[in-house]
């Protein structure tokens, strides 16, 4: 159900947060950057943009989400001590975001939608009111989130992106730095967004007692860590 994002703002501060966030590969997040603004990934291939394929495209298609933008409430990398299974690259925005103007119809996972049975219906999908949310949401879900419905329009990074955070794997394949292929990458497309450049920080993620690195070296083939880390 469509929720009023105003609402559904003041509930997540009430909740203490602050921030929403998405994480996608180097690919992708170097076309939103170019782009100016968070995509669909159905508006991304309409627009013939880059962007690396998921394993949950062929549900969001099934689900009809494949025209929605999806934001956590929380950094997962960070609250879970792993890393982002969407990608390495995470967009940080001021939760004021959903106070823009012209902002696609909001709703509310109650789950991650790859979790959703092609029976269930739409209230076991979404919550159904803002008052379900306020008692029902939490920012350590990874399965509930904030989804902008039905857009082919980029939710745009101007002035709500705070931080753009990438991991470092600690991983090469062949004389391949990861770390510094990936920075590169992002680094000469931020360089053409000027707001960007000068308005949004961009650092190295550092890790302590987090099992990313580990997981990289040793869950992740070097194809897989081509399709993230790459432009």
């Amino acid at each position: 159900m469509e929720l009023d994002p105003i609402e559904i703002m003041e509930i997540l501060k009430e909740k203490g947060i602050t921030h929403l966030y998405h994480a996608n590969t180097v690919q992708t997040a170097s076309s939103f950057i170019k782009a100016g603004g968070l995509f669909s990934r159905g508006a991304m291939e309409d627009a013939e943009y880059l962007q690396t394929p998921q394993s949950s495209d062929e549900l969001d298609k099934q689900f009809n989400v494949w025209y929605d933008i999806f934001l956590d409430s929380s950094d997962l990398h960070s609250l879970f001590n792993r890393q982002n299974h969407y990608g390495p690259v995470l967009f940080k925005f001021d939760v004021e975001i959903l106070s823009q103007e012209g902002l696609p119809p909001l709703w509310v996972t109650t789950t991650n939608p790859i979790y959703w049975d092609e029976n269930s219906k739409e209230e076991e999908r979404y919550f159904q009111s803002t008052q379900e949310v306020n008692e029902g949401y939490t920012d350590t879900s990874y399965r509930q989130m904030i989804t902008l419905r039905n857009t082919s329009s980029p939710l745009l990074f101007e002035p709500y992106l705070e931080e753009i955070i990438l991991d470092n794997p600690g991983v090469r394949i062949g004389d391949v730095i990861l770390k510094k292929k990936a920075s590169e990458a992002l680094a000469e497309v931020i360089a053409e967004n000027d707001y960007i450049l000068k308005n949004v920080k961009k650092r190295m993620r550092k890790c302590s007692n987090c099992w990313c690195k580990e997981n990289y070296l040793r869950q992740r083939t070097a194809s897989e860590l081509k399709l993230a880390f790459y432009p």
